[in-house]
């Protein structure tokens, strides 16, 4: 939590008739001060405590906190540098958790200088309102690169680069490549084009070396980042690719079936896990990414190995699609092998959300229908596994907490039903909520649905406040746990 602001303090002692003892000087605020004091002010070095748990030791200069000091705030966030009139103002160095801000303050603010957040990623160069904004150079914990103009915690316009040997120079909105830019792949091709959601659309120019090292320019016309000699080349592969697109749906139904056989049954007398996980849209990667993830972290604390299914769009043929006949007849696979009042049936969504609730089913290139509230109520509504846990990660999916409430589910969604939620970019490695829900917070335990839902959410906060979202732009999760749920999770 940043605090952008310390009240001023000028006291002189015989106007506010402060009561002087043996341990200092009392306020009356009920703060305590203990120090040098010049012609009635605190003047010197001193420390002043107040009952809510702040702390300042430093100097004092004519009855304010101005010099070097240290400023400890009741949550645990602490400066250390140098003040002003109360105020954050010179160099110094602002820690709050694991996330420390260091450099120049100037009335509470920092404006340059670097940020090293709790995740890993990190900042150095201009702020405004705490945010990266200026020309500044943020690194991720993957290796990536952004380096130029900043606005609002994004940048706008500079370069990218990576460790698999992508560049990138040209526009940029919210992480995304946007608008006119160039981009330079491992293999040395150039793509000169007008991005737009980090993919090159429209026409441009492809540069590609011949035979003897020599640049050859190819004048062409990209879709979705693929390229082709001209518009009525794109639309005759477009109509081959719609063919091996046919085929594949044709296929999805044996996919799927030989997924169900993999299945083990339920173990009488013992409570069996089944998970189903739903990677929906498969234009943004991070979906596809934490599907893998997900599998793996619950696979840490529960007997899954044989007792989960996967859908994924955007994998290509790791897994089948994930359409709204593949998740409901998935549904109905796994609740087939369950006894119904002994196991547990465990559903992971993530995915784009809309704002009247549809989770976001997309395939390149394939047509698909979003899975809606009611619909997903009404597959687990009609469903005889009584014991139902299902978490959300979606924009606006408290819509589905609000649906699906009943004494005998437990419902975890990443964001409010008027909320989006975050960290759906094509560098991310998952969303926000799962990122806290299966991270340290999985590590405390599941056997306290609230406690672990709890745990996560505050991580949720912290990120937020980190990267500078304005409060009442919050994803605010949402979760809803049924007594009779509850009663039978804790047997």
């Amino acid at each position: 939590m940043k605090h952008t602001c310390l009240p001023a303090l000028l006291l002189l002692l015989t106007g506010c008739e402060p009561a002087q003892f043996a341990g200092g000087t009392a306020l009356p605020d009920g703060s305590v001060y203990a120090g040098d004091l010049e012609n009635g002010l605190f003047h010197g070095q001193g420390e002043l405590s107040w009952p809510d748990g702040r702390r300042y030791e430093g100097e004092f200069r004519q009855g304010r906190m101005t010099g070097q000091g240290r400023y400890v705030f009741g949550d645990g966030c602490s400066y250390d540098g140098e003040m002003l009139d109360g105020d954050f103002d010179g160099n110094g160095r602002y820690a709050c958790g694991e996330t420390v801000w260091e450099g120049e303050f100037q009335q509470g603010e920092l404006l340059t200088g670097s940020v090293a957040w709790d995740n890993g990623e990190a900042y150095q160069g201009e702020f405004q309102g705490w945010e990266p904004s200026g020309q500044g150079h943020r690194t991720t914990v993957e290796g990536a690169h952004y380096e130029g103009t900043f606005a609002n915690g994004y940048l706008v316009q500079g370069s990218y680069r990576d460790e698999q040997g992508y560049r990138y120079q040209g526009g940029f909105e919210y992480s995304y490549y946007n608008g006119e830019g160039e981009l330079t792949q491992p293999d040395g091709t150039v793509i000169r084009a007008t991005f737009e959601y980090g993919e090159a659309n429209g026409e441009g120019v492809r540069i590609r070396q011949d035979g003897d090292g020599e640049p050859v320019e190819e004048p062409g016309y990209f879709v979705a980042g693929q390229y082709y000699a001209s518009k009525q080349a794109w639309r005759g592969s477009d109509r081959q690719l719609k063919a091996a697109v046919e085929a594949r749906l044709y296929s999805e139904a044996d996919r799927l079936q030989s997924m169900f056989s993999t299945l083990a049954p339920q173990r009488p007398g013992v409570r069996d896990v089944y998970l189903l996980i739903v990677g929906g849209d498969g234009t943004s990667p991070v979906f596809a990414k934490e599907v893998d993830w997900v599998s793996q972290r619950l696979g840490t604390v529960f007997d899954i190995a044989q007792r989960q299914l996967r859908l994924s769009n955007g994998s290509g043929d790791k897994f089948p699609l994930a359409t709204r006949t593949s998740v409901r007849e998935s549904l109905k696979a796994l609740d087939a092998v369950m006894d119904p009042d002994e196991d547990l049936l465990l559903v992971h969504l993530v995915s784009h959300g809309d704002d009247n609730g549809d989770f976001k089913l997309a395939e390149h290139k394939l047509p698909l229908n979003d899975l809606s509230v009611a619909d997903g109520k009404q597959w687990l509504d009609g469903l005889n596994a009584r014991h139902q846990w299902i978490i959300v990660s979606a924009c606006y999916s408290g819509l589905w907490k609000d649906a699906l409430a009943n004494p005998e589910r437990a419902i975890f969604t990443s964001a409010a039903p008027d909320r989006t939620s975050f960290g759906c970019s094509d560098d991310s490695e998952r969303t926000w909520f799962s990122a806290a829900l299966y991270g340290d917070a999985l590590n405390a335990g599941v056997g306290d649905p609230a406690a672990w839902f709890n745990a996560a959410n505050r991580r949720v906060t912290e990120m937020e406040r980190e990267q500078g979202i304005e409060e009442d732009a919050h994803s605010l999760p949402q979760q809803a746990v049924g007594k009779a749920f509850l009663r039978w999770w804790r047997q």
